[in-house]
């Protein structure tokens, strides 16, 4: 095996193990290996064959871990480095190899969990550590450089794709040089296996340094837009409506979509009802507001919420000018003679303007008589709107409706016998009597009525006495008590 193996097998231990990207890993890198700072020891153990070395200038088939090179390694072969890829990393490590002799897979290992049908990238930076030299005795004057083949398999060993990498040459001065490669899985699965094979031989040359080791997924762009407008941000009203919609790159097509919002542009959470390809804002709430979507290819309809899985979009802001809410409160009813107060609030926002049904512009309304009302607040330049409908009620606590007539014959239309009142009864017993006198049916709520039956049985087409004893609160909120009689003909 040679120097990749080691740099890929760091991959292997951030596959298993998930690091935050701390260097110049791609953007969204889900694993960055970056090999740390400082002092370091050997990889553990069986993620390679190669032998580790606690020395400056490893030999052939060696490896070690550093933050710099000495220019002085094999006779001045190797160039000096003295900082890792990462610019200004104090103390950044890199893994330095000396490759082995023959051509070999040095490298393979299942990785879990993807996402069917996306796009990955994996890539590195390697350097060739040998500088160009003169012609020598070394292989008939034939220095050799590392040629890296990057393999992805299926578990069952179905080829995905192989990429194998440009020779990386040598240079009068250490340059850097990216190896990528792209892939997709199928959607029959999400398991693959990576496998790095070095086709370059040792011995004479085949040095080098691997930093920065990337794994990333790569999604179509997702735009989202307010429609007919190129702003990424907008002032509205609060408690207004306002849509939002994919733009003019669409992410991935026939997707799954989820809108998110966010109060820090940090923190996402998902928005309701934000799975269809727009979103209306209803209400806009007031102050500031990013919101953002994602997308993902059905299969991957349960991961649309993660990185991996699916493309975000652009961020949108919305800020919400404050108005000034208020609730009229439901319909209500008015005492014929009475007049009741609409509007009435402890306190308004400073600023508050009114406008009135009657175009009166006090904060309060006094109404004598039944009809809709609304109140129009105005606030910087943002309305708020309530109506309420006042509805024209008997408050004569004496008056109840009592039907002359019932007919419980089972068609859902004057089945029972019930007494009515506009009011809300306190106290209630409702009496139904034979032509005898006797109690046939009791009741002590408003709502259950006399169904013309007597001990499971009905009663005969006749006519029937009936009492009724209640109390009811005026509008003084002083109880008032009644008693009422009369006769009702049951008719089948």
């Amino acid at each position: 095996m040679n120097k990749y193996a080691m740099a890929l097998v760091l991959f292997l231990l951030v596959l298993i193990t998930p690091m935050v990207c701390r260097a110049q890993c791609s953007e969204g890198a889900i694993i960055c290996e970056t090999f740390g700072r400082g002092p370091t020891g050997p990889l553990a153990q069986g993620l390679t064959n190669f032998r580790y070395v606690a020395k400056s200038c490893p030999d052939d088939g060696e490896y070690n871990v550093m933050d710099t090179v000495a220019g002085s390694c094999h006779g001045e072969a190797w160039h000096a480095l003295r900082e890792d890829h990462t610019p200004n990393d104090v103390r950044g490590n890199m893994v330095v190899v000396n490759a082995s002799y023959q051509p070999s897979e040095f490298y393979s290992q299942k990785v879990a969990g993807l996402c069917p049908g996306v796009v990955y990238e994996f890539s590195l930076w390697a350097l060739n550590l040998n500088r160009i030299l003169q012609a020598g005795a070394c292989d008939d004057y034939s220095l050799r450089n590392p040629i890296i083949a990057m393999r992805i398999e299926l578990p069952d060993g179905t080829l995905i794709r192989e990429v194998v990498q440009p020779a990386v040459s040598r240079s009068a001065t250490p340059i850097w040089t990216p190896l990528s490669m792209q892939f997709s899985i199928p959607t029959s699965g999400n398991d693959i296996v990576v496998k790095l094979i070095n086709k370059g031989l040792g011995g004479c040359g085949n040095d080098l340094v691997i930093d920065d080791i990337s794994f990333r997924p790569i999604h179509p762009v997702l735009s989202i837009q307010f429609p007919g407008s190129s702003v990424s941000e907008t002032t509205v009203c609060a408690d207004t409506r306002l849509t939002l919609t994919v733009g003019a790159d669409p992410g991935y097509i026939n997707p799954v979509y989820l809108w998110q919002q966010s109060q820090d542009n940090i923190n996402w959470t998902p928005v309701p009802n934000g799975n269809q390809i727009t979103y209306v804002i209803n209400p806009v709430r007031a102050g500031r507001t990013y919101y953002r979507l994602r997308n993902t290819q059905s299969i991957n309809a349960a991961a649309v919420g993660s990185a991996q899985c699916s493309s975000v979009s652009n961020v949108l802001i919305v800020n919400g000018r404050p108005d000034s809410p208020f609730s009229l409160g439901d319909d209500m009813p008015l005492c014929q003679g009475l007049t009741k107060v609409l509007g009435k609030k402890d306190s308004w926002p400073t600023g508050t303007s009114f406008l009135w049904s009657d175009q009166s512009t006090n904060s309060s309304l006094a109404v004598a008589n039944p009809g809709s009302y609304w109140l129009e607040t105005n606030l910087n330049g943002c309305t708020y709107r309530d109506t309420i409908e006042v509805i024209d009620q008997n408050c004569r606590l004496s008056d109840i409706y009592v039907p002359d007539a019932f007919s419980p014959n089972g068609d859902a239309y004057n089945d029972q016998f019930l007494v009515s009142h506009e009011g809300t009864f306190t106290t209630y017993a409702f009496r139904v009597y034979d032509r005898w006198g006797s109690v046939i049916f009791f009741s002590q709520r408003a709502d259950i009525g006399w169904d013309g039956m007597y001990h499971n049985r009905p009663c005969s087409e006749d006519v029937y006495a009936w009492t009724v004893d209640y109390s009811v609160v005026d509008q003084t909120s002083k109880e008032a008590h009644f008693v009422r009689s009369g006769r009702v003909l049951l008719v089948r």
